[in-house]
């Protein structure tokens, strides 16, 4: 196996034996087919828009496919054999609508030079057959040409992969847009193209943060519109004297359809990782057993998990192997999967997901174990951020703020991640914390005080919900009555751990947003050369010393 997609990997190399995931190198080889599936497939729906062929089950099960992928998703072998022969025979459908359309305007055959993902056909679907296809397209970084290009694709690949997610959760709450399905294909495509160079394929990354702009807007308008505008809300972490379920993950249509279902049964409903954000949805806050926040980010959940003592729904990822003794207790649904796992079915049009297995277990379940005390806020989304904009800005005309620092992304094992936690205490207390993503478990249940009244930590919700902060910060711009957005006292420190935080990272680039910070380390995919152009490009950086950059960040560098 040869994988570099999350921070995690080996020494910050490369994951060659067994993934720190977990992933085992079955999987690896799995996944790496069905990408190469999945590129073969957006072969051929790429050429087919020009003859205005779409197919709308496909579009959905290629950002569904791609999102299997994202780390920490799935990790079951049978869903990887049944995915990539979906996608080789809906491939094959694209071919045969495409030939013909082809034929009936040009009056001859394609002749055109076909990948060979394109090509490739199974005799049997098998996992033997299937792993050992997939052992062959394996990166084998001896034979890469260009190491330069070869990276900055992979980062295509892996932000493409975070834009699935977004889609598949937008889907959810029946929202698309045709676009991101067209961009994929078009991107993917791309990276089948000889004679690519890495400035363009920087420039085809760039596009896809635009489009990942447009995917975190789509999905804010269909949380909002499904479920209300967050609100700043209080979350307590202590525990009530009944059983219960806990969620982990971003579904809220899960979260909904859980507690209406668990509503009058003397179950209470728990939230942990960036679950916690359903706290803040104002359509949740008549739910009287939506109780508090269990545990803290996801890499602590298997000694957290087991104290629970209640069932543990993951709804979509951040799932690994869970001990023996409670993985009768783990229940995966959406695209998450684990070999033995039991799995919830997706909701059938017009119908809710049935939970009643989750709940009837609960019943005999014990109390959960008390794991912390306190309380912590959330829900400063863009309304509530609207709402603080006449006082920020005042605030900062009058030197009471300086600097506002985004602190957001995902949090991971590390060690090295308690420089987050270390970089918001050395903060002076004339700076503003804006966050989104679950590296606010690093320092969220700290009193960070005010500032004429404002709370100094501002949790906008979710890794998606950047959105939020950045439209915040448009208007912020407009309200401090400012030329360029860089010109902003803002300064963005990022905590990468898989696709989703690239796909944040390159929709700030976008932006061209200036010294972006990335840590804890830097993607291993990014060669020298291309870490020198992003450098001079948009001023990226890894991560110093806190106090260098405590002086840095506040000297707008």
């Amino acid at each position: 196996m040869f994988c570099y997609h999350c921070q995690e990997a080996k020494k910050n190399i490369v994951c060659d034996v067994t993934g720190i995931c977990g992933k085992k190198e079955e999987v690896s080889c799995l996944q790496d087919l069905l990408m190469y599936s999945i590129k073969g497939l957006a072969f051929y729906a790429h050429k087919s828009l020009e003859f205005g062929i779409t197919e709308t089950k496909t579009d959905q099960f290629t950002t569904k496919a791609l999102f299997s992928m994202v780390t920490n998703v799935n990790f079951d072998q049978a869903d990887f054999v049944a995915l990539i022969a979906e996608a080789n025979q809906r491939r094959n459908s694209l071919r045969t609508l495409f030939l013909a359309a082809y034929l009936q305007k040009h009056a001859l055959a394609f002749s055109a030079s076909i990948p060979k993902e394109a090509q490739w056909q199974f005799d049997t679907i098998s996992e033997e057959a299937f792993v050992e296809k997939g052992a062959s397209v394996v990166i084998n970084k001896d034979t890469i040409d260009d190491e330069d290009l070869h990276g900055i694709q992979e980062c295509l690949l892996y932000a493409i992969k975070g834009l699935a997610s977004l889609a598949v959760h937008a889907r959810a709450l029946n929202a698309e847009n045709q676009n991101l399905y067209h961009f994929i294909y078009k991107a993917l495509n791309f990276t089948l193209q000889a004679g690519n160079s890495v400035d363009s394929a920087l420039a085809m990354n760039i596009k896809c943060g635009e489009m990942g702009i447009a995917a975190m807007l789509m999905l804010d308008k269909a949380n909002t519109a499904h479920f209300g505008h967050q609100q700043p809300t209080t979350v307590h972490k202590d525990v009530w004297d009944k059983p219960g379920i806990l969620v982990t993950g971003h579904d809220m249509q899960d979260i909904k359809e859980l507690l209406q279902q668990t509503a009058g049964t003397g179950i209470d409903i728990y939230t942990h990782g960036e679950a916690i954000t359903a706290h803040a949805y104002s359509a949740f806050k008549k739910f009287f057993n939506l109780a508090g926040n269990y545990g803290n980010a996801w890499q602590d959940q298997r000694t957290q998990f087991s104290k629970f003592k209640g069932p543990i729904l993951v709804s979509t990822n951040s799932i690994q192997q869970q001990k023996k003794d409670y993985k009768d207790k783990i229940y995966t649904t959406g695209m998450v999967g684990w070999p033995g796992v039991q799995h919830i079915a997706d909701r059938k049009p017009g119908q809710s997901k049935d939970f009643s297995q989750l709940i009837e277990q609960a019943k005999t379940c014990e109390t959960p174990t008390l794991l912390a005390e306190g309380k912590v806020s959330v829900g400063y989304a863009h309304h509530a951020l609207a709402k603080l904009l006449p006082a920020i800005t005042e605030a900062i005309n009058n030197g009471d703020i300086k600097h506002i620092i985004v602190l957001a992304g995902c949090d991971g094992r590390h060690k090295e991640r308690r420089y987050y936690t270390q970089l918001a205490e050395a903060l002076p207390k004339k700076t503003l914390v804006l966050t989104a993503g679950d590296n606010k478990y690093r320092f969220h249940d700290q009193d960070f005080g005010f500032i004429n009244g404002i709370p100094r930590l501002l949790d906008a919700g979710q890794s998606n919900d950047l959105i939020s902060i950045i439209l915040f910060l448009q208007s912020l711009q407009k309200s401090l009555n400012l030329l360029h957005f860089n010109e902003l006292p803002v300064s963005y420190n990022i905590a990468w751990y898989e696709q989703k935080s690239i796909i944040i990272m390159l929709a700030l680039f976008s932006m061209n947003v200036k010294n972006l910070r990335l840590g804890p380390t830097l993607p291993p995919f990014f060669s020298a050369n291309i870490l020198t152009l992003l450098a001079e490009k948009f001023s990226l950086k890894g991560i110093d010393t806190v106090e260098n950059d405590v002086v840095a960040m506040m000297d707008g560098l």
